[in-house]
């Protein structure tokens, strides 16, 4: 019995040994988040892990080593997450190696009110069947996760116009109010090219009941942009693409009420306001770039 025992005691002390013992530092920047708002992660240890993960509210996301030796991402909460309390975990190879409390607050952006045709609010048996294959679609490409970053430089607003609907905005459509408004809309007019904010893959090239003619890119570390009501897409799925390349035009196709570029940002389905997003990619980019 002692035998068994000791071989036991060797067994248990020679997975502990074997088990990375890694001190780490963890930085999330800030500390209080706006729903919808990303924060930097900075991770600094001993050892060398081969892959380094951000968790926040059962979302994860890549982290990627960066010039000075630290590992660098984001985590963001989506616009409708709880607010109060919660903690971003961090793990390297599978294990936690840190944690940081943070406090999540909801920011007051306004209302929007819009008035569209009704077919888009009492939907005909053809168009709902549409709407939740258009659905599918785009939450399977939102659902996905490619782990290494594409991008190398920071992210940019599609279009150098002027916002003319923020983030976040509570939505009124026809009177009765909707979910709050996921992305950013930029002004612009009908056939205005639409370049890629960063470089990436086209997941998704689909003409949606509600987004009208729509591109996803996937750029890698749980980023995912979204490009809606474009009059006409000019890539392909699985097609790459350069920050500046021209991915399709300004158009008003779907349920708007005028011509404009509804850009969005996803960051491991946590819809992020895409100008927080450009500015902490640019943070980002200097720590990351080559």
């Amino acid at each position: 019995m002692r035998r068994f025992w000791l071989a036991g005691f060797c067994a248990l002390m020679m997975l502990i040994l074997a088990a990375p013992a890694w001190a780490a530092s963890l930085r999330v920047e800030p500390k209080s988040l706006a729903l919808g708002q990303p924060a930097l992660v900075r991770l600094c240890l001993q050892g060398n892990p081969k892959v380094v993960r951000a968790e926040l509210n059962g979302r994860e996301t890549a982290l990627a080593l960066g010039k000075d030796g630290c590992w660098y991402g984001a985590v963001a909460p989506d616009l409708q997450d709880k607010t109060g309390k919660t903690v971003v975990r961090v793990k390297a190879d599978g294990k936690q190696v840190a944690a940081a409390r943070i406090k999540l607050f909801r920011r007051d952006r306004g209302a929007r009110k819009l008035t569209v045709d009704p077919k888009y609010l009492k939907l005909s048996p053809e168009a709902l069947e549409r709407y939740k294959r258009d659905r599918e679609q785009m939450q399977k490409v939102f659902g996905s996760f490619t782990p290494e970053g594409q991008w190398h430089t920071a992210f940019m607003l599609p279009l150098d116009s002027k916002v003319v609907s923020l983030f976040g905005r509570r939505s009124f459509v026809n009177g009765k109010e909707r979910s709050p408004h996921g992305g950013v809309d930029l002004r612009g007019s009908t056939g205005t090219p639409v370049p890629a904010a960063a470089d990436g893959t086209v997941a998704l090239v689909i003409d949606a009941y509600f987004s009208g003619n729509t591109v996803l890119i996937d750029h890698g570390q749980g980023v995912i942009t979204r490009y809606l009501h474009l009059s006409q897409a000019l890539v392909k799925t699985g097609q790459k693409v350069k920050k500046g390349e021209i991915i399709g035009k300004v158009g008003a196709t779907g349920r708007v009420t005028g011509p404009h570029l509804d850009f969005g940002v996803k960051l491991a389905g946590a819809r992020v306001d895409p100008q927080d997003w450009v500015a902490l990619s640019q943070v980002l980019a200097q720590h990351l770039g080559e």
